[in-house]
């Protein structure tokens, strides 16, 4: 959702309240695509300080789903989002750091979508799992050992010790 907030620019100083959604119906991250299960509406108050600076803030949740990093389970991830960003005002015009926020205004306007999904970004979790004690899938058949053994045999052998186990072997023949 794209702000315009040529009125608000123009008045040098006040403050509006907007509601706003995420509007994305799914997030990439590291070029993998997250749908949104859900995007709760929310309240931002955008302030122009003396015309000299604007401020937006608000807060939300979005739930993602990802799957889970040991089993491939959709889990259901939700990110707690706090916007608390200032920009520069000159000329009546929103004024963006090309190193920094270039992408989250346009002279008179501010884009939420991209607020709210940096705040994910910079709050992605390190690792998803479906339990704490999830117990992944054997990398043998594929099974899901959090429904059950597979029966398989997952021994790793150093391979640098493999040349003992072949003696061992040779001697009980």
């Amino acid at each position: 959702m794209i702000l315009d907030l040529t009125k608000l620019l123009s008045a040098g100083n006040g403050q509006e309240k907007y509601t706003s959604t995420f509007d994305m119906p799914e997030v990439a991250h590291y070029g993998e695509s997250f749908p949104v299960k859900n995007a709760e509406p929310f309240e931002l108050t955008v302030t122009n300080e003396s015309g000299k600076s604007l401020t937006v803030t608000g807060k939300t949740k979005v739930t993602l789903s990802i799957p889970c990093d040991r089993c491939l389970k959709e889990v259901a991830v939700i990110f707690p989002i706090e916007i608390d960003e200032a920009f520069v005002i000159e000329d009546e015009q929103i004024v963006t750091d090309a190193d920094e926020n270039e992408d989250l205004a346009d002279k008179k306007s501010v884009d939420v979508d991209r607020l709210v999904y940096d705040q994910m970004e910079m709050n992605w979790p390190d690792k998803v799992l479906c339990k704490p004690d999830c117990k992944g899938l054997c990398p043998v058949c594929g099974h899901d050992l959090n429904e059950g053994d597979c029966g398989c045999n997952r021994t790793v052998l150093d391979p640098r010790m493999a040349q003992f186990l072949d003696v061992f072997n040779d001697s009980k023949k």
